[in-house]
C-alpha cells in the first residue's frame, strides 16, 4: 500500500518545520493517482561558482532529472531569450490599505522588478535591479522590501535560477499532506518540498535565508513558499495559475505574515515580451 507524508500547516521556524517533515517520513504513502517524476534524487544540491550564461537563463540539464519536469511546466519561459519580461496589471491590497489599490508590476528574469502604485493622486514606484532596491520620491520601508522578496525571490523563477547558480538545496520529499494527518479520507493537495539557504539582497546588508519551496505533487507548479522572518512564520501562497502566451503564469499572490495577510496581489492582465534595456529597474 503506498504511504503519503505529512506538511505541518504552521511553519513555527524552518529547522522546527524540517525535523517535523523528517519525523513525519516515516509514514509515508505515496499516492499512486498522482503523476510522478523520476525517482532518483539526489539529497543535496552541489554549490557551483556562477557563469554569466548561468545568471541569464536556466539550463534544464544542470537540474535534478525530477525538477526537469517542474521547469518543463512553466513553459520555456526562463530557458531561452525572447521572454524575459513579465508586463502586470492587477491590484494590490496591503495591510492598512482600506481597499485594493491599482498596480502595474513588471518583471524580468532574471530577478527584477517594478512596482507602481497608484492611491488615489499619489503614485508610489519601488524597483529592484538584482542588486539595489530603491523607491522614488522617498526612502524605501522595510514593507516595500518584504514585497520585493515575495515578488522576486519567492517565485519559480528565482528558484529554478537558483539551482543553476548552485543555491544549497535539500530534498525534503515528496507528497506532504497539509493537515495534521487526522483526516482518514484527505482530498487537499500534495506537495514536493526542497529547502534552500541564499543571501537575499534586497535588504541592506544582504541576509542569509533559508525556505521551504513545495510544489504541487500533481501539476508540479510551485504554490507555497514557508520561512521565518523575525519572530513571525511567513507563507507565500501563489495560486490562479493560467497558462498566457504557452506560459504558466499565477494570477494571485498572498504574503501571510503570523496567520495575517499583509499582501494581496491579484492580476487581471499578463503580456509576455522579450528583454528590454530601458532601465526602469534603477
Amino acid at each position: 500500500m503506498s504511504k503519503r507524508k505529512l506538511l505541518w500547516p504552521v511553519l513555527v521556524t524552518v529547522v522546527l518545520f524540517t525535523t517535523v517533515l523528517t519525523v513525519a517520513s516515516i509514514r509515508k504513502r505515496l499516492d499512486s493517482r498522482t503523476v510522478k517524476p523520476p525517482l532518483v534524487r539526489p539529497r543535496q544540491n552541489p554549490v557551483v561558482a556562477p557563469t554569466t550564461t548561468d545568471q541569464a537563463y536556466v539550463r534544464a540539464g544542470k537540474l535534478w532529472p525530477q525538477l526537469r519536469w517542474n521547469l518543463k511546466m512553466l513553459g520555456g519561459r526562463i530557458e531561452t531569450p525572447g521572454r524575459e519580461r513579465l508586463t502586470i496589471t492587477g491590484t494590490i491590497r496591503r495591510a492598512g490599505d482600506s481597499q485594493p489599490l491599482p498596480m502595474a508590476l513588471t518583471l524580468e528574469f532574471p530577478d527584477r522588478l517594478r512596482l507602481i502604485v497608484q492611491d488615489g493622486l499619489q503614485q508610489r514606484i519601488v524597483t529592484f535591479d538584482g542588486q539595489n532596491a530603491a523607491a522614488v520620491g522617498g526612502l524605501l520601508t522595510s514593507r516595500e522590501r518584504d514585497f520585493i522578496e515575495t515578488l522576486v525571490y519567492d517565485t519559480a523563477d528565482h528558484f529554478f535560477a537558483g539551482q543553476n547558480r548552485g543555491t544549497a538545496t535539500r530534498f525534503l520529499g515528496d507528497h506532504f499532506r497539509l493537515d495534521d494527518g487526522a483526516q482518514q479520507n484527505y482530498s487537499g493537495p500534495y506537495y514536493d518540498v526542497y529547502q534552500t539557504t541564499e543571501q537575499l539582497k534586497q535588504t541592506v546588508p544582504a541576509r542569509e535565508q533559508t525556505k521551504l519551496y513545495c510544489f504541487n505533487s500533481k501539476t508540479l507548479l510551485l504554490e507555497r513558499v514557508r520561512y521565518e522572518s523575525g519572530a513571525a512564520p511567513v507563507e507565500i501562497q501563489i495560486s490562479g495559475w493560467q497558462q498566457i502566451q504557452g506560459q504558466q503564469v499565477p494570477t494571485r499572490i498572498v504574503r501571510i505574515e503570523g496567520g495575517q495577510p499583509v499582501l494581496v496581489l491579484t492580476v487581471s492582465a499578463t503580456v509576455i515580451g522579450q528583454k528590454i534595456d530601458d532601465r526602469i529597474f534603477g
